[in-house]
């Protein structure tokens, strides 16, 4: 994995840091700093300098407004902060646009699909 795909790797695990978190972070924020950034994040092309450019913005606008490392942007792990690793599971839910790195386990056969925080639309089940 080059550098350019490592950057954009940590961009998307901000996007999925957003998504997780966006009814909060959208009121800590305020519409201000949120409209504009988060509609160029949610519609725009995840490639382009512009998207990074309005994931910086929310990232900012985040860290700002009390959210310790914001989005995530800034990782400053040292010994012992590594975070543990999701408990493996064989299916869950993912993005139906591919804009973020959002995955949700599913926990039971009888779970509900649910509905990507950024686009509203339903998630896609992998099995």
């Amino acid at each position: 994995m080059g550098d350019g795909e490592k950057a954009q790797r940590v961009y998307e695990d901000a996007v999925e840091y957003l998504c997780r978190n966006v009814d909060a972070l959208r009121e800590l924020i305020g519409p201000a700093l949120w409209d504009t950034p988060f509609a160029v994040v949610r519609d725009g092309d995840s490639s382009a300098d512009e998207w990074r450019h309005a994931v910086r913005a929310l990232h900012d606008a985040a860290e700002a407004g009390g959210v310790p490392g914001g989005l995530g942007l800034r990782a400053t792990m040292g010994v012992g902060d590594w975070p543990a690793g999701p408990t493996p599971r064989s299916a869950g839910w993912v993005c139906p646009t591919g804009r973020c790195s959002r995955v949700d386990l599913r926990e039971d056969a009888a779970a509900d699909t649910p509905a990507c925080a950024l686009t509203g639309r339903r998630m896609r089940l992998v099995d």
